[in-house]
């Protein structure tokens, strides 16, 4: 794991500079509308329209790279944020800052963008867990240090702008020099909001309130510390400690919402940040700096934790492969609130007066302690011991679903010389690729399974003459062999399925069944019949050897799965569709088959329909009773 964090050195220290550069512009612009008297609402909008920026980048950034490439929009994205910033210092234009910060914004997000992509494409299914925590520590850690940049020089010089220019562009150079190639990057769209707001109520509003209430508290802390006579380095404090508090305090929070439930861990952490709120200003009026500092990272760290306890909640009760979509739609959300929560602050504070900064926010949470209790009362919690796992992440920037330890993982691995060969082979004459590929199977039987899955994933090629072709050259691979060209082709085709029980003892059948079931579960019902035909003539006996093979597989998968998946996986019918199937193929082996149905998924007893009953017995009774006959 060390080695493969050491490999991405250069892409964290990339990310690094430029979110030190974003650090410090977060603290310097508002400071700096402050002290050029400009309204506390002006000063919220223009801080809000970075999540504009935000929103826009994520929605559109993909598409960019698929057109002009990861180095171009890197390097194309740190050169216009360096451009708004610079523009900043000449030209003081509230409306023209409005425009430049969702500039910043829009080139933040393609940064990360293009950042995770490459992180991505060298994390492995065990790795990217800890390379997505390591970067998120890497770009809150800038952010931290950047704060403390202000102190450098006078916020009206131009030295901190042109500090800030430099660090953005700066960030280019060890990507640039770097050896990473280019990954594959997938458009996928997001969720439609409506319905991930129908799946998970609280889950969306916790994300939501996050970018609501953090958006505000890192866009306008500065503010509110220049109005109460709080200035240089105590203000980098302050601003520093809302963003420490956000890395620091998602691990113990994370531990405690992986052993209790999600909703009271989260109603919980947001009536003990509320009530850190309200302490805060008068902390301060008190002139109890240091205190005010640990309220203040109290506070900022249990919201920040609502961004990945939403994600969890919200992922408790999606099917797996909605995750990636899922995440997409909740950046959105996320955005939302940023753009909302700054410019609500400042008209709240310039309207009422500043006293009303940590006033507002103290209220949002109150509102939103209300609605976890209101949810908690109308829908039951899931399982303590079914939660989703909790993954520490911060709301930094559009962050890639692939990443994400808890959605399905796709292998980007690319092909060794001899399967890319093949394939391109293949792509010109499928015929003569199946030449060459029996060649390999006799020169290499150990590359046998990747370049099988490469071209079986070709249009053109035969995958039934290359099954039999390869399984003749290489019988000891058989059930890896079949799992990867069914994978491959998505759909076996009958007539595979066919000439795999053809050229398969009748012992074997049972396990290659099982084989291909599980790479194609879709159509597990129909591989099953068929492999209940191929022994029905010789060896009908062998049909139980079938069916109970398939059972235990199901019971298996079924204990193994997540709680959402779990619901909405439809194996009970296909266990009842099976032993209805077997009832016309074979009757005389019914009622041992149903007697282990109901043995091993007791569920499939309450399915049955009443007419399903054997010698007088119905599943209820088999089950209790299942040597019975």
């Amino acid at each position: 794991m060390t080695a493969t964090l050491l490999s991405l050195l250069s892409l964290f220290f990339s990310g690094f500079v430029i979110m030190m550069g974003n650090g410090l512009i977060n603290i310097l612009l508002p400071s700096r509308l402050s002290l050029e008297n400009v309204s506390a609402d002006n000063i919220g909008l223009i801080m809000s329209m970075f999540s504009v920026g935000l929103l826009i980048g994520g929605v559109y950034t993909r598409r960019l790279i698929i057109h002009v490439g990861h180095i171009r929009v890197y390097a194309a994205s740190a050169a216009m944020a360096a451009i708004s910033i610079l523009t900043c210092y000449l030209w003081l234009n509230e409306w023209l800052w409005a425009v430049m910060r969702v500039l910043l914004g829009f080139c933040i997000a393609s940064t990360n963008i293009v950042a995770d992509g490459w992180l991505s494409e060298r994390a492995t299914r065990d790795t990217r867990a800890r390379i997505l925590a390591t970067n998120q520590i890497v770009l809150l850690s800038a952010m931290f240090l950047g704060s403390f940049m202000i102190n450098l020089a006078d916020i009206s010089h131009a030295t901190l702008y042109i500090m800030a220019g430099v660090l953005l562009c700066g960030g280019v150079v060890p990507i640039a020099m770097s050896s990473a190639s280019a990954p594959d990057i997938d458009d996928a769209p997001p969720m439609p909001l409506l319905k991930l707001i129908k799946t998970s109520p609280v889950g969306v509003m916790a994300v939501l309130m996050c970018g609501l209430i953090l958006g505000s508290l890192l866009s306008m802390l500065a503010v509110y510390a220049e109005a109460k006579g709080i200035t240089g380095f105590n203000v980098s404090l302050l601003v520093g400690a809302a963003i420490m508090g956000g890395v620091v305090l998602q691990y113990p929070i994370g531990y405690l919402a992986d052993r209790y439930e999600r909703r009271k861990v989260m109603l919980n952490i947001v009536l003990a940040s509320m009530v850190c709120t309200v302490l805060i200003p008068y902390i301060i009026d008190l002139d109890l700096f240091i205190p005010a500092l640990v309220l203040v990272s109290i506070s900022s760290g249990m919201i920040a934790s609502l961004y990945p306890l939403g994600i969890a909640e919200t992922f408790d009760r999606l099917q797996q492969n909605e995750m990636g979509g899922a995440i997409g739609a909740m950046i959105i959300t996320y955005a939302s609130g940023g753009i909302i929560g700054p410019y609500a602050v400042g008209l709240v504070m310039e309207h009422i007066g500043v006293n009303s900064f940590f006033i507002f926010m103290a209220a949002m949470q109150l509102l939103f302690a209300l609605f976890i209790v209101y949810r908690s009362r109308v829908r039951r919690s899931i399982p303590t011991d079914q939660q989703e796992t909790f993954v520490a992440q911060g709301a930094t920037g559009w962050v890639s679903t692939e990443l994400d330890p808890r959605t399905e993982y796709v292998d980007t691995t690319s092909l060794s010389a001899a399967a890319q060969t093949a394939v391109d082979i293949a792509l010109i004459n499928p015929a003569l690729a199946l030449d060459m590929v029996s060649l390999i199977a006799k020169a290499s039987p150990d590359q046998v399974t990747e370049v099988a899955g490469a071209l079986a994933s070709v249009d053109g090629v035969d995958v039934t003459e290359l099954y039999s072709r390869l399984n003749q050259a290489a019988p000891e691979h058989q059930q890896e062999l079949l799992q990867t060209i069914i994978t491959a082709t998505s759909e076996p085709s009958t007539e595979l399925v066919r000439v795999v029980f053809d050229e398969a003892e009748s012992y074997d059948i049972a396990e290659l069944a099982i084989a291909m079931a599980e790479a194609a579960p879709e159509q597990s019902l129909e591989i099953i019949e068929a492999a209940t035909e191929a022994v029905l003539d010789e060896n009908p006996e062998m049909v139980v050897d079938i069916a109970e093979a398939y059972l235990n597989n199901v019971t298996n998968n079924w204990e193994e799965m997540r709680y959402a998946d779990r619901l909405a996986d439809d194996g009970e019918q296909t266990i009842t569709d099976m032993v209805s199937m077997i009832a016309e193929k074979a009757p005389e082996q019914l009622v041992d088959i149903a007697a282990a149905a109901a043995a091993a998924i007791p569920e499939t007893a309450d399915v049955l329909t009443p007419s399903d009953t054997f010698d007088g017995k119905d599943m209820s009774e088999l089950q209790q009773d299942p040597e019975q006959k």
